[in-house]
């Protein structure tokens, strides 16, 4: 849309158009301009938009406008997480508290404990808790059901979840949200759940706002290069992300030995302890979150404007959605990449980004040093000597680790079996650099390398 079109423009109560004009929001943006009158007209939407576009004041606000007064509940919504339901939830409470409606209106329900005598009007929820709502609460007046981070729901394992909200998809109340759906998906979800509108404002695979950045760690572990890149940078506040709960606790490890101890949030924490966390990070005095992708969809803190992913997942998805934690509401953001050329896996996932449209530029950091180099960055073609030198690595490495093997698992067996493989590479990258500068007729003395890992 080349022009804003203004909330007033729509059948939005007047009230919630007024404290929209309080908070700042003068003009749509494109995802609300085209769901917001879809939803006042009581159609089922299948919407999709960058991250930070507005997805969920595009659903809270139609959803807020057609309330009516009685005691049932009119609307549900369901998430994945618990950290974004909270997220939701605060959206929401936003406005109910200034319009007048009740403490209870909009009411969490993360187990079967949550229960209780209230009535909500907008209940926030989990797909695995979606079919115990009918035992606690009347759904006779539900208007909108939203499923927000959609592909999440259906295709991470919540797909089950939806055989208990047949009778609301044949009435054609359920609505669908996300920032990331193939175009091979799309047709999929509207047959599923009974959609007529797909709604895709989705332009790039990232904002416009968020630079996008390689950084070659060389000879660092990723705990030290991870160090040294925020003594560099001294960025105002960063996520790091890992691709599992144990590469986590590994990092976070061996950063307090470096006398750095960011916080840490994954799945597997209690909803309490997820809240501290990201209420702490929040705080001007916290500037280093170290988190699984557990936080990298639909999490909304505006300090954020560096993005770390020391590894890659699988699904390549999650990058846009890290990236997407940064440079949101036309704020500028940078992401980063940590990689190195003795990670195989992590090159061809970068590989990958690189052909999905993603432009980055390059640094290299060492020790107490971020070079920037000029221009986007150019993989270089591997000959037959470095693939050699690749397999030499990879079969020392499964060498290293069978060496370390135990039928039964003890304490400590993954530090140590990670310890044998970083010291493996150590002396792989020691030995290549030596051969090098000998061959080039230098003199082997001259070259100092970190100490070896014990």
């Amino acid at each position: 849309m080349s022009e804003k079109l203004p909330f007033g423009s729509t059948a939005l109560k007047p009230e919630i158009v007024n404290l929209l004009k309080e908070d700042g929001f003068l003009t749509m943006s494109d995802i609300q301009a085209k769901t917001i009158p879809q939803l006042l007209r009581g159609k089922n939407v299948l919407a999709l938009s960058e991250t930070g576009t507005g997805k969920t004041l595009a659903f809270a606000l139609p959803i807020l406008s057609m309330l009516e007064e009685n005691d049932s509940v009119e609307a549900i919504i369901l998430s994945p997480t618990v950290a974004l339901l909270d997220q939701i939830k605060s959206v929401f409470e936003s406005f109910t508290r200034r319009l007048g409606l009740k403490e209870d209106a909009v009411k969490t329900i993360y187990s079967k404990n949550d229960y209780n005598r209230s009535k909500p009007k907008i209940v926030l929820t989990t797909p695995t808790m979606f079919l115990s709502l009918s035992s606690h609460y009347v759904l006779a007046n539900v208007k909108h059901i939203i499923i927000d981070e959609g592909d999440m729901i259906l295709f991470d394992g919540f797909d089950d979840s939806l055989k208990n909200m047949a009778k609301f998809i044949d009435k054609k109340l359920v609505s669908f949200f996300s920032a990331s759906l193939k175009e091979q998906q799309i047709k999929g979800v509207k047959s599923k759940l009974k959609i007529e509108t797909v709604i895709d404002v989705r332009k790039k695979i990232t904002n416009d706002t968020v630079s996008h950045h390689l950084v070659d760690y060389r000879t660092l572990s990723k705990a030290e290069a991870l160090y040294h890149f925020m003594e560099q940078k001294k960025p105002y506040k960063t996520i790091a992300f890992v691709s599992s709960k144990e590469e986590l606790y590994e990092v976070f490890e061996s950063l307090k030995a470096l006398s750095l101890k960011p916080l840490i949030v994954h799945g597997g924490l209690e909803k309490r302890e997820i809240k501290n966390v990201l209420n702490r990070f929040k705080n001007e005095n916290e500037h280093l979150l170290l988190a699984t992708d557990f936080v990298s969809r639909g999490i909304d803190i505006p300090e954020v404007d560096t993005i770390l992913s020391l590894s890659l997942s699988k699904d390549t998805d999650y990058y846009f959605h890290r990236a997407g934690r940064c440079g949101r509401f036309s704020q500028k953001g940078d992401s980063y990449v940590f990689f190195t050329y003795e990670e195989e896996e992590s090159v061809k996932r970068v590989k990958d980004l690189v052909r999905r449209g993603v432009n980055f530029d390059a640094y290299t950091l060492t020790e107490g040093n971020l070079r920037h180099q000029k221009g986007s960055y150019q993989f270089r073609n591997m000959g037959k000597k470095d693939r050699a030198n690749q397999q030499e690595l990879q079969k020392k490495i499964r060498h290293a680790v069978n060496q370390n093997k135990s039928k039964k698992v003890k304490p400590g067996y993954k530090k140590k079996v990670a310890k044998a493989v970083e010291l493996v590479k150590f002396k792989h990258r020691r030995k290549v650099v030596l051969t090098n500068i000998a061959k080039s007729g230098g003199n082997v003395k001259d070259f100092h390398m970190e100490k070896e890992r014990h």
